[in-house]
């Protein structure tokens, strides 16, 4: 007979050993069980028999998204060959769902041959391969699952960068983007920082100041991409919080320079009060759309966001991330899922409602 429960601080010893016995490196430690069951935004389920620890499985949740990700699973050898890890596979996928999750991602060793069977045959899908990713440098596919609904279409391949500094989110959407459509552009450093001198609004309310549409918009008409903007209000960008009059005053006037340079080469400016429709109506046409966010709903913190759309379905807008966080990995980053009426909240920033769009193509 066996049963589910979650994972208590009580059962840290043999984590530990079933991790020992079934992993020769890359092995969870008890600083990283201990915040699994603690403070993770996930979940840590054991399987017993016989009222004895035979496995686990730990699930991470993707904040503001509908992207699940088994993290680790594992099965103590003495319970081997008794099809617990597809119990605990069903059990994860069960756990997503009553997530919100839609979409369950993994990786495993290319030679692991028994896991990625299973995975297979329960009806995931390899979409990545990682290189040199584990300890001992061998190769990590990438597998995924929609748990719920219909499937979705097929996802453009979308090469991804992340961004090197807390302020180039902008550039980095943008670098994407030009991948997909000017495919040989090189992605690196030198280029997102090149971009962000073009397209920077000087100052926002601290720090170094991100980038508005205008900017961005300005940097993709000049590599060549047929660009468009679409803003709901005509007034200035990113000042309601900016308390300083002399900084107020450049952010304006960097937004009127970029507005008069726009015009000049005949990139227009639209402004509605958009929705998801016009998001779908670039996609579905070949374009890609750049989408200014709020980052309140990925990671509780009240700033202005860049990222690139991907995809678009019946039922979740798909997106690239370029800021990757310390505990995530770029996987968790690609093709992020998340339900139309979820992102039509995110896709507004400040008291104001600010919302933008840039639409590229080739």
């Amino acid at each position: 007979m066996h049963i589910f429960r979650d994972a208590t601080l009580e059962d840290l010893n043999e984590l530990l050993k079933i991790e020992e016995e079934s992993f020769d490196g890359d092995r969870l430690s008890a600083t990283n069980f201990k915040y699994a069951i603690t403070k993770s935004h996930g979940a840590l389920k054991l399987i017993l028999v016989n009222k004895v620890i035979a496995g686990y499985v730990l699930i991470l949740f993707h904040r503001g998204t509908s992207l699940g990700r088994i993290y680790s699973i594992a099965i103590s050898r003495n319970f081997q060959g008794q099809g617990l890890a597809k119990r605990l596979m069903l059990l994860a996928e069960k756990v997503g769902q009553e997530h919100s999750c839609s979409y369950l991602r993994l990786e495993v060793k290319r030679t692991n041959k028994g896991a990625i069977s299973l995975y297979e045959k329960l009806g995931y899908k390899e979409f990545k391969i990682k290189q040199d990713y584990y300890e001992d440098h061998q190769d990590a596919l990438c597998y995924e699952k929609r748990i719920r609904k219909a499937p979705a279409k097929a996802k453009r391949n979308i090469a991804y960068y992340q961004q090197t500094t807390d302020f180039t989110c902008g550039p980095s959407a943008l670098m994407m983007a030009l991948k997909f459509l000017r495919p040989k552009v090189k992605l690196n450093q030198e280029l997102e920082l090149d971009l962000w001198r073009e397209a920077t609004t000087i100052y926002m309310a601290s720090g170094h100041g991100g980038c508005g549409p205008h900017g961005i918009a300005l940097a993709a008409a000049r590599r060549g991409l047929k660009t468009e903007i679409y803003i709901n209000r005509k007034s200035s960008l990113f000042t309601d919080s900016v308390r300083d009059k002399k900084k107020k005053e450049v952010i304006e006037l960097v937004q009127r320079n970029f507005e008069k340079k726009l015009k000049e080469i005949s990139v227009k400016t639209h402004f509605k009060n958009y929705g998801i429709a016009k998001i779908r109506e670039i996609i579905e046409g070949g374009g890609l759309a750049l989408v200014l966010i709020s980052a309140y709903r990925l990671t509780e913190t009240k700033v202005p966001h860049w990222i690139v759309i991907t995809n678009i379905d019946d039922d979740f807008v798909y997106f690239n991330d370029s800021d990757l966080k310390d505990n995530q990995d770029k996987v968790d980053n690609i093709n992020i899922p998340v339900g139309i009426n979820e992102f039509e909240k995110m896709a507004k920033y400040g008291s104001g409602q600010l919302k933008c769009v840039i639409s590229l193509f080739s």
